[in-house]
């Protein structure tokens, strides 16, 4: 049977990553909308804060909808991705000449987690799965899906180990301290503005004065 005629394959991102989103985004606002609340009262601010705390929900209702939206689908001749916040990806399948599913062991930790990555002809990565937000029953389905040469590793590999191997496995963001020091501090700042924000729109002193 010819790739182009195969039933569709559909898989999804593990649940649990919208379940702990979720949960992240609701004890954030418990933890700071109840006592800016108690505080804009008397300031007569409560408005504002109900505010914030309305377009933060809208903004997670938004992210909930994009994230109902997120699979990959192996049929028609082709693997499309359609990642959280992001727009389609696309790859023929008949560019793929080689599936590995390997087992690897993300930074810091210490449980491997099965990783896909499909190469073409000439090595070059066309499309990543990673454990860490993929099952194993979906990286498997999509690596027999492709109907490429499916390869498997024997043993678990440290982070350091995979990307030495595959050096084009890894994406713009992967290996980079520099970046990564800049993201948690990009987020600190962005957090910090957000606390600060919450504040002034309860009336709360900020200055010291």
């Amino acid at each position: 049977m010819s790739r182009a005629h195969d039933a569709p394959l559909v898989v999804r991102p593990r649940r649990r990553l919208l379940r702990d989103g979720l949960l992240a985004i609701g004890l954030v606002l418990v933890a700071l909308g109840a006592p800016l609340l108690l505080l804009a009262g008397p300031n007569g601010t409560a408005p504002a804060v109900f505010a914030a705390v309305g377009v933060v929900v809208l903004l997670s209702v938004i992210g909930v909808l994009d994230f109902a939206r997120a699979a990959i689908t192996v049929g028609d001749g082709e693997f499309v991705k359609r990642a959280f916040l992001s727009l389609p990806f696309r790859v023929a399948l008949d560019r793929i000449d080689a599936v590995h599913v390997l087992e690897v062991y993300p930074s810091g930790t210490i449980r491997a987690v099965p990783q896909l990555l499909a190469l073409d002809a000439d090595g070059q990565r066309l499309f990543r799965m990673r454990g860490q937000f993929w099952t194993r029953v979906a990286i498997d389905q999509v690596a027999e899906a492709t109907r490429a040469v499916v390869i498997r590793g024997d043993e678990p590999l440290t982070h350091s180990e995979f990307h030495a191997q595959w050096p084009q496995a890894a994406y713009w963001y992967e290996n980079r301290p520099l970046l990564t020091a800049a993201g948690f501090t990009g987020v600190l700042v962005i957090a910090a503005a957000i606390v600060y924000g919450m504040l002034l729109l309860a009336g709360v002193p900020v200055s010291g004065a």
